[in-house]
Parts: C-alpha cells; sequence; structure tokens
C-alpha cells in the first residue's frame, strides 16, 4: 500500500505549507478571517475546535448580529479557496460533526512543526541517556524558527500559544547549553546561540556565543560579537553593556594577542584606518581613553572636559520617538565628527545622548565647540523642531569636581 501524500505546516516564524513535497500557495493575507479560520482549523488538526470556541476566537472582538452566520460564510468560502489550490486531490477538507469542526486529516493527514516541537521537547526532557538527550534538545531547537504565527500575533489565543512555546524553547535552550558547555560542545552550542539570537534578541545568548568563542580560542570571533550586541543595545535600546558583558569584553581583551616578534609587525596591527574628525568608539573603550586622560592630564596639568550632548524634541524635553532619532542621532553623530578635531573622542550614551571626550582645550573654547557643533547639524536642515542640550563637566578624578556642571546650553532649531 502507498503512503498517502501528508500536508507539511510550518507554523513558526510564519505560516507556510507544503504537499507531497511543493510548496502549497497561500494568497490571501494571513490576518483575513478566512485566513484565520485555515490556520486555527490546521493548527487543531484532528481533534478538532468546537463551534462556539472557533466564533469566540474569530469574532469575540466584532460587533455581529449573526456570529454563526458568518461563521459559515467563511466556511464555504475557504472550502472554495482550498479547492482552488487544486493540492489536495479534491478531498472535503473540513468536517463539521457532532458540534466540532476539524481538519480531515484520514484525506489530507496533517505534519505540523508545533506538534514535532512539542513531542521532541517531551522526549528529551524524558531521556536520560545523555547524547541522546543533546540530540533530542538540538532537534527541538532548530525546529522552532521563530515566534507562533506572528502575523496574528495580537490574537488572544495565539498570543497566549506564542508564550507558552517561547518559554519551552528557551528552557530547552537553557538545558542544551548546560549539557553542551558540559562536554565542552562549543561548536554545535554556538550554532544553537546564533540561530537563538536571531530569534530573541536575548543578552544571554550572545554571551552564550562569547564564551563558546573564547572556548574554541577564536577571540577575535568573540570580541566581533561583543561589539555586535554592545552596538544593538546601545542604538536600538540606549542601553550600556551589562557587568556581565563587560566582564567577557575584559577576558577577550586579556587574551587577544599578536605573535608579531618584530616592534614594527606590532605597530603595523595596531594602525587605525585614515578617518578625518573625531574618533567615534563604544562605550568600553570610552571609558579607557577617559581613565588615561585623566591620568595624563593630572601629571602634565592639562585640562579636559566631558561634554554631554542630548537631542531634544519640539518641548525641549530629551527626544524619544523611535522614528525621529533612528535618522537625527545618525545626523548628530555626523556633525560631531566634523566639529571636533582628530585628538578627541565620543561615544553614543544612551538612545538619545553623545559623550564626547575633550582634550586640552580652556572651558571657555567649549562655547566655541558648541557652536561648531550647532552650525554643522543645522546644516541638514531635518523637519521639524528638534535641538540640543549641553553640559560640559571637567573630565577630572579628584574629589570634588567630578560632578560638577560648568557649563549648560541649549540650541533649537525650526
Amino acid at each position: 500500500m502507498l503512503d498517502k501524500k501528508v500536508l507539511q505546516v510550518n507554523m513558526f516564524g510564519g505560516l507556510s505549507l507544503h504537499y507531497d513535497g511543493k510548496r502549497v500557495p497561500v494568497n490571501y493575507s494571513g490576518t483575513s478571517k478566512m485566513m484565520q479560520l485555515f490556520q486555527i482549523l490546521l493548527y487543531a488538526g484532528r481533534e478538532g475546535i468546537p463551534r462556539n470556541e472557533l466564533i469566540e476566537r474569530l469574532y469575540d472582538r466584532d460587533s455581529l448580529e449573526d456570529a454563526g452566520a458568518t461563521l459559515r460564510v467563511n466556511i464555504y468560502r475557504l472550502r472554495k479557496y482550498i479547492e482552488k489550490l487544486n493540492c489536495f486531490d479534491n478531498a472535503d477538507c473540513i468536517w463539521f460533526q457532532e458540534g466540532v469542526y476539524r481538519w480531515n486529516t484520514g484525506a489530507v493527514p496533517l505534519e505540523r512543526d508545533t506538534e514535532l516541537f512539542e513531542n521532541t521537547v517531551k522526549e528529551a526532557f524524558e531521556e536520560t541517556d545523555e547524547d541522546r538527550r543533546i540530540q533530542l534538545l538540538t532537534k527541538a531547537c532548530h525546529i522552532y524558527r521563530g515566534e507562533f504565527l506572528p502575523e496574528l500575533a495580537g490574537e488572544e489565543w495565539v498570543a497566549i500559544e506564542s508564550c507558552r512555546f517561547q518559554k519551552i524553547y528557551i528552557d530547552c535552550m537553557a538545558e542544551a547549553a548546560v549539557l553542551l558547555k558540559k562536554q565542552a560542545r562549543y561548536e554545535e552550542l554556538l550554532e544553537l546561540s546564533r540561530q537563538a539570537s536571531g530569534i530573541y534578541f536575548f543578552e544571554e545568548y550572545y554571551l552564550m556565543q562569547i564564551d563558546c568563542l573564547m572556548g574554541l580560542r577564536r577571540y577575535k570571533e568573540a570580541l566581533e560579537v561583543y561589539q555586535s550586541a554592545a552596538s544593538f543595545y546601545f542604538d536600538e535600546l540606549g542601553l550600556e553593556p551589562s557587568e556581565e558583558m563587560l566582564e567577557r569584553f575584559r577576558k577577550m581583551r586579556d587574551k587577544i594577542h599578536y605573535d608579531a616578534s618584530l616592534i614594527m609587525d606590532i605597530k603595523e596591527g595596531l594602525k587605525e584606518p585614515v578617518r578625518e574628525g573625531a574618533y567615534f568608539c563604544t562605550y568600553p573603550g570610552f571609558m579607557d581613553s577617559y581613565h588615561v586622560v585623566c591620568r595624563i592630564t593630572e601629571r602634565i596639568g592639562s585640562s579636559a572636559f566631558l561634554m554631554l550632548c542630548t537631542l531634544t524634541d519640539e518641548k525641549n524635553e530629551p527626544e524619544t520617538d523611535p522614528d525621529k532619532l533612528n535618522g537625527r542621532m545618525e545626523k548628530l553623530k555626523g556633525a560631531i565628527q566634523s566639529a571636533l578635531r582628530r585628538g578627541d573622542s565620543f561615544t553614543r550614551y544612551g538612545q538619545n545622548q553623545f559623550l564626547i571626550l575633550l582634550v586640552g582645550v580652556k572651558q571657555e573654547n567649549c562655547g566655541i565647540i558648541e557652536h561648531r557643533i550647532n552650525n554643522c547639524f543645522s546644516s541638514y536642515h531635518l523637519p521639524g523642531k528638534t535641538g540640543i542640550l549641553y553640559a560640559v563637566y571637567p573630565a577630572a578624578e579628584a574629589e570634588g569636581t567630578a560632578g560638577e556642571l560648568l557649563l549648560s546650553s541649549q540650541e533649537n532649531w525650526e
């Protein structure tokens, strides 16, 4: 007897269907009532879903005089849509028996990634052999390719199931990480953590990648992951690296070394690409520069200042609108880089601020620097009202000086 053709239903990361190895086209918006009905029935599978529950999922937010009649219309439309797909050998795919709607798995069998995921995880956590457990956990993590039905994330039933699947996946990743680290199987964990950070931008998955790369002695790659993560959290979320992340940075910095025996080779490796204007660096790099400058100025009696630039909105409050921040912070970065000297450095500090280290300048010159930044920034002619709030502090670590505000001013443009 020949095996029946199977409809493979993938719901993690978005809906996709394959029947007998061929992709089934989905030509309607996944958020339409008919397509929501289609996805509910596919997810319910052979168990089906009671008519009242189906009506509640589809029309609970709608003010309908006769939700039952509307459901029958959408069932009819869905049947016609399935017929037009011409994929399932004219089988009657939707059955209604004893108040329950269900997919006709006898005619068109289903294989759902959600069911496979749960069964694999269940088997993994019941497995006592460590290697087999790792194998099953890894398989489960690969099945989970993203949020459950993300197009329907606003629907209550989808949100509930999505949270449940997310927790299962996180638990699965945590268990896999413990076992793979125990066996020093860093390559396998690296692959899993890279996939995980592509789904959820959780810091722990970046930390996993860094730990794996350090375990493999690939320190430069680990540093690249750190820089990528730090940049994301600064630029997108306005967050500084956590203490855990900074600890990894310090370990990587201590591990990276060069085998060159000649000083000229070392110098060449340290050489900076030719760039004009001030030096932009990550916050940890800025911290190191700040500490060095404070020591130098203390020794030679020179002066240095910290300047905090905050982008403001039409109410002269710190700008928080993500749509405006994305473009304007990039323009402000360009203005700072152009206005300052090559010997000055600066970094992104939060979602709407830049922190500048001015070396070898006098206090009265800070106003001139602000004026140069303002001129560069205003030359972009950005739409709407915006502004820059400046605050200047002495870059000194001596008691009684570090927190003293020397200058505060604001410039606005219409």
